[in-house]
């Protein structure tokens, strides 16, 4: 089979794109492994990472998630009976609540993400700070990348 590809574009076995699959690959088993540990689903650990940097709306938390807001109620239903989200009320509007962490939720997060903080710094412990630099800017440019490409994806055909 042959294929057209763009004038410019690198050929599909490059290998910064076969490192960038593969980091995907590492990055989306170790959120299945999160899961599991926490005995949540995808949806729920992604609800909890964005809860990580202070409560949000279910409003906000439904747009972060790209869910409808009915199913981010579900959603928060399922964490505040597992205990790992509480409703709280929003200190700028009497009539709304916003949902946060509960403490045990910030202890689940260091079992689980502080082993894997240490191995991705020891994977770049040995580089000077001019190539950690190097690579911190990279992994940016990378994300941002990700984040233009994905933007550009009509995953519905409309």
């Amino acid at each position: 089979m042959v294929r057209d590809e763009p004038a410019g574009a690198p050929h599909p076995d490059d290998p910064l794109l076969l490192a960038c699959r593969r980091l995907a690959r590492a990055m989306d088993a170790f959120d299945e492994a999160a899961c599991r540990s926490l005995g949540v689903g995808r949806s729920d650990l992604r609800a909890l990472n964005l809860l990580e940097h202070g409560p949000l709306s279910a409003a906000t938390l439904a747009d972060g998630l790209g869910l409808s807001r009915a199913t981010v109620t579900t959603l928060i239903d399922r964490l505040e009976n597992a205990g790992y989200v509480e409703r709280t009320p929003d200190p700028d509007d009497r009539r709304s609540v916003r949902i946060a962490l509960q403490p045990a939720t910030f202890a689940a997060f260091a079992r689980i993400y502080r082993p894997l903080g240490i191995e991705v710094y020891g994977a770049v412990s040995g580089l000077s700070d001019d190539n950690r630099h190097v690579v911190v800017t990279a992994l940016a440019a990378m994300a941002s990348a990700f984040v233009e490409a994905g933007g550009g994806l009509d995953i519905l055909g409309k």
